[in-house]
Parts: structure tokens; sequence; C-alpha cells
């Protein structure tokens, strides 16, 4: 557990459930590489800045990414369509159980009429 005693900056502490002074310290100070500027191999276009912190409160720590609020907005979006999407797809499932429910009458009836069929030809 990292101890800061001096500076830092107000930041949502996620284990205090509030706003608390937080200090920024190194990664390596958690054992992870010094760098601090990511990318995503597979999405290069998805760059972020990682920063560790330290509440001062509770000393609870964490990696924070800074990102560009676009790339938020993108975010929200996407998962407003996902949602979109598991409504749409549970009715689907359920349309879809109806149908089964009906041809599987309709096949029975079928095979009965079959029956009749051949019933009537001998």
């Amino acid at each position: 557990m990292v101890r800061v005693s001096q500076g830092g900056t107000r930041k949502w502490c996620p284990s205090c459930k509030t706003i608390r002074v937080c200090t920024a310290v190194s990664p390596s100070t958690f054992g992870l590489s010094s760098e601090q500027r990511w990318y995503r191999e597979d999405y290069k276009d998805i760059r972020w800045f990682r920063r560790c912190l330290v509440c001062q409160t509770c000393s609870h720590e964490w990696i924070t990414a800074e990102l560009p609020e676009s790339f938020l907005d993108e975010l929200v979006e996407l998962r407003n369509v996902l949602k979109d999407l598991k409504l749409n797809a549970e009715a689907y499932i359920k349309e879809s159980d109806k149908a089964s429910a009906r041809l599987k009458k309709l096949s029975a009836s079928l095979s009965v009429l079959r029956a009749l069929k051949s019933y009537k030809e001998e």
C-alpha cells in the first residue's frame, strides 16, 4: 500500500464513494510499466493516458485512463444500441417460439390429413 502525505487533486475515490484528495503516482509504484501513453494494437485510434492514483483518505490505489470525451459519447451510443438489440432479440425469441409451436400444430394436422388420405385410398 502506497502512502502519500502531500499534494494531490480532488478525484472520485471508488473505495470511499465520494470525492477525495488523491495523489498521482508512477505506475511502477504498482509494479507496472512506467509507460503512461497507451493504445490498442487492434484499434490504433483508441488511445489513452494511464494514471495511477492513491486516495489520501483511505489509501485505496487504482488506475484511471484519461481519454477524449468524444470516445465516452461513442461508448454511451454503442451501449444504447446494444440495449435496443437485446430488447429486440428477446422479442424475436418470443415470436420465434410462438411460430415454432404453431408449426408443430400444423405438422400434426398435416400428419392426420395424410393418414386420412391413405385410409381413403385403400
